[in-house]
């Protein structure tokens, strides 16, 4: 397949390219700065974009069968300044992906976009409004406009929760439609970077989940 991935340069992006091209896939990796991504491959081409802008992006998803984004802005600490991060790019990026005829996009998000009064305590009074609400929040209203603005567009919503470095424990990835993963599996709010790599190039390759939001984990 030849792919398209954005937020390449960041700790799980960088490992969604190398997990691609270790399957044979061809990946245009479209960064802001090509200097920060130093891995070299006979497949792997290194462009950069404006993120903001949709003909900055459109000639490097013409051809792709996908456009992956591992894009982020980082927590919001005790900060009520309003986040619009992802509601400016997801609009140019679907815009380019029409203009060229891509429509299937696998984007990371992550568990507890939107409020759940049955979610934990901790999670609705000191996660969200304390450290990482106006992120979370302007990340619900994106999964919105796809949901709402974009049924021409098959994409994935990829909810991991906390993110870490640590190496795959080599048990399969858990995934329930939703935004957090409620089963006696589960043993921990984690989910290694490499996990979150091989879901989302394994959901790429066989075209599921489509038009859903997938919360994940490590097993």
């Amino acid at each position: 397949m030849k792919l398209a991935v954005l937020g390449a340069t960041g700790r799980t992006g960088i490992l969604v390219v190398r997990e691609a091209l270790a399957r044979g896939h061809e990946v245009t990796a479209v960064v802001r700065n090509p200097d920060k991504l130093t891995d070299k491959h006979d497949n792997l081409q290194v462009v950069a974009a404006d993120i903001f802008d949709s003909s900055s992006m459109v000639p490097h998803f013409k051809g792709r069968d996908a456009v992956l984004s591992c894009l982020g802005c980082g927590p919001s600490f005790l900060s009520m300044r309003k986040v619009t991060f992802f509601t400016d790019l997801i609009r140019p990026m679907v815009d380019a992906m029409r203009e060229v005829k891509v429509t299937r996009l696998v984007f990371m998000s992550s568990w507890y976009t939107k409020y759940n009064s049955a979610d934990p305590f901790i999670v609705n009074w000191v996660l969200k409004p304390l450290l990482l609400g106006q992120s979370l929040h302007n990340k619900a209203e994106m999964e919105d406009f796809l949901e709402t603005d974009c049924l021409d567009i098959r994409y994935t919503l990829v909810r991991p929760p906390q993110l870490t470095d640590s190496e795959p424990t080599g048990k399969p990835v858990l995934c329930m439609e939703g935004q957090s993963i409620k089963s006696a599996e589960r043993k921990r709010f984690t989910c290694c970077r490499k996990d979150v790599a091989k879901f989302m190039i394994d959901i790429t390759e066989k075209d599921e989940h489509i038009q859903k939001s997938m919360a994940i984990a490590s097993g």
